[in-house]
Formats: structure tokens, C-alpha cells, sequence
């Protein structure tokens, strides 16, 4: 089928978000036989206002959309986060292609309310909602006709295409990467983590600790030069979520421990990560397998090799197709019943 994909594909960056979802995304569903058509809304955005910033884009924005559905008519439109796609604009598209299915995929945190608002103003013109969040934060999505479901962050084995676990050469036995600011809590967890465990091993710390993050092909290459490296999200404690650092980490073949997130265990078992509760059997959990490199590799290939199996793109790219054309199940899906249907 023709699909538009409507996401931030930030033309803007050169490459440094080239592990991003919207791209993943893509990249399955073309694989899995699909035209898709990649159009950057934000960067449409921008060429359509005369001071090129996306305030006052949106009513071109709007026109080029409209003007790509008539000349693509895709079978499925495709949003990603696009929030400066209004409510209307949709509502109009729909009006014009009747029989056009939408549906919106959200990989940020649904906890995070104030980010949200127009995931339900947008509801009444969508199919379905896709989200990396399961369980109550999820069904709350579903409604005026639409439905939710959950998908994991996928793994992509053009990006994550790496084997941490297999190396020989290492420029680090443990890595972090990810964002401490205004969160002070972590920030010292950071902190408290970097002091300890650098005494240890050769540590890094990217992106935290006033320290300059990785992006583009740096980001991938330290990954995989590293020994083990620390999954963790803002939140630990809603059902199903993770960052998409979960399946970078696991899909390169780092050893990788995170705290015990309710549900993660449908998609990953103790013999694919290490889960720790607390800073100290953190640390200790370190200590070990720094000790213990058998049992590193092992984890680690075996984190590697269900990531790609259970979350591979193509196969979490079927499992939207078939969520959103109501077709049969081509997989036991470990996430199946995490489909909520309109109320």
C-alpha cells in the first residue's frame, strides 16, 4: 500500500538523529513491501512561514499536507509526533479520503499530561493510538472511535546492527547516556553512580554530569565499544515504558541493567538484562559481571538476539498494519492484549 508518513524526520539535524523512531519506522514498513513517503512536518513547517520558524507555518503546513494526501492518496496517514497537525486539518483530510485509515504512534512518556493534550483533541479523526506506554495510561487514550495499542520501541537491525557483546575492543566497561537537567534526584543518583563505579571501571557519562551528549554515528560507536551500559527513564514505575534506550542498548549487544519496570518482563527476562533495585545493587551487579566476562557476553548476546526477535521493526510494523486494518494476527504478539478498543 502507499503509507504517508507524517513525522519529525529533522532534515535539519544531518544525520545526527539518524536512531530515531520516526526513521525506524520507515525503514520497516518499507521492508515489509510498502511505498512510504517520509514527509517532515516541521520542516515543512518552517519553508511555509516567511520567518521560517513553525509559529507561523502552521496554515501552510496544513495546505501541503492536504496537497500531498491528493497527490500520493495513500491507503494509511501515518502521524508521528506532529502536534502542529491540528485537529481540523485532520478532520478535513478525512472528509476528502474517506476511505483512508490514520493513525498516530507517541513514544514520549504519557505520564507527562501537559504533552498529551493533543493526542485527545486529535482522538475523534484517528484510528488508533500507538504508545510505548501500556496499561491505564494507555485505555485512557482510547475513545471517540479510536482506538489504543501499545507497540514497543523498535529495533532496527540497519541501526542497531552493532555486537557490543562479541568485541574484543573496548573503550569502556560501562556507559551511560542520557539527561540529568532539572531533575535534581537524578542528577545525584548520577553523581553518586559516576564516583563509585569509576573506581571500579572505566566509565562514561554523556549528555549528564555537564558532560557534552553523543549523537549521529559517535553515539553508535561508543555503544559499541562499550562493555555494559544503564537503561533508566525518568520514571521506572508505569506499566510497559522504557526510553528508547532500551532497545538501543540491547540491540548493539551491551550487557544492560535496569530497574524492574512493571511489565517489561513480557518482552525481557532476567537471561536478557540485569535488573537492580537501589543504587548499591547496582553497584554491585557491576562489580560482578566486570569480574565475571563469560557471564557478560552471554547476557548480552542473549539480550542482543531477543531485542531483535521480539521488537524487531518489521515485526512491530505488521503488528500496527494488522491493528489498524483489523486483520488476522500473523504473530503472537507478547504485547497483544494491550489493545483497548473505543469505549
Amino acid at each position: 500500500m502507499r503509507i504517508l508518513h507524517v513525522a519529525n524526520f529533522n532534515l535539519r539535524k544531518y544525520g545526527a538523529d539518524l536512531y530515531a523512531t520516526d526513521r525506524k519506522l520507515s525503514n520497516g514498513l518499507i521492508r515489509c513491501g510498502h511505498l512510504v513517503y517520509d514527509f517532515s512536518y516541521r520542516d515543512v513547517c518552517r519553508n511555509e512561514s516567511p520567518l521560517r520558524t513553525t509559529r507561523f507555518g502552521r496554515g501552510g503546513l496544513a495546505k501541503k499536507l492536504k496537497l500531498a494526501c491528493r497527490r500520493f492518496r495513500p491507503q494509511l496517514l501515518l502521524l508521528g509526533h506532529s502536534e502542529l497537525i491540528e485537529a481540523e486539518t485532520l478532520a478535513e483530510v478525512r472528509r476528502e479520503h474517506p476511505g483512508m485509515k490514520i493513525a498516530l504512534w507517541y513514544v514520549d512518556a504519557l505520564f507527562h499530561r501537559h504533552k498529551t493534550s493533543h493526542l485527545f483533541a486529535r482522538r475523534p479523526h484517528l484510528d488508533v493510538i500507538f504508545a510505548t506506554t501500556g496499561g491505564e495510561l494507555l485505555a485512557e487514550l482510547a475513545g471517540d472511535g479510536c482506538r489504543a495499542a501499545y507497540f514497543p520501541n523498535p529495533v532496527d537491525p540497519s541501526v542497531e546492527c552493532l555486537r557490543a557483546d562479541e568485541s574484543g575492543d573496548y573503550d569502556h566497561d560501562f556507559i551511560f547516556c542520557g539527561r540529568d537537567a532539572n531533575d535534581p534526584e537524578r542528577q545525584r543518583f548520577m553523581e553518586t553512580l559516576a564516583r563509585r563505579a569509576g573506581a571500579m571501571m572505566r566509565c562514561s557519562f554523556r549528555g549528564c554530569l555537564g558532560n557534552a551528549p553523543l549523537t549521529g554515528a559517535d553515539y553508535l560507536e561508543a555503544l559499541g565499544r562499550s562493555r555494559m551500559a544503564l537503561n533508566i527513564s525518568r520514571r521506572n514505575d508505569v506499566f510497559l515504558y522504557s526510553s528508547d534506550r532500551l532497545a538501543q542498548l540491547l540491540g548493539n549487544g551491551l550487557l544492560t541493567f535496569s530497574p524492574r519496570v512493571p511489565g517489561l518482563d513480557r518482552l525481557f527476562g532476567e537471561e536478557h538484562l540485569v535488573h537492580f533495585d537501589g543504587l548499591d545493587d547496582l553497584l554491585d551487579k557491576l562489580a560482578h559481571f566486570h569480574r565475571h566476562e563469560d557471564q557478560r557476553r552471554a547476557i548480552a548476546r542473549a539480550g542482543r538476539l531477543q531485542a531483535h526477535r521480539v521488537c524487531g521493526v518489521e515485526r512491530v510494523c505488521r503488528f500496527m498494519l494488522e491493528t489498524v486494518f483489523a486483520l488476522p494476527a500473523s504473530d503472537s504478539y507478547q504485547w497483544a492484549d494491550e489493545v483497548y478498543p473505543s469505549p
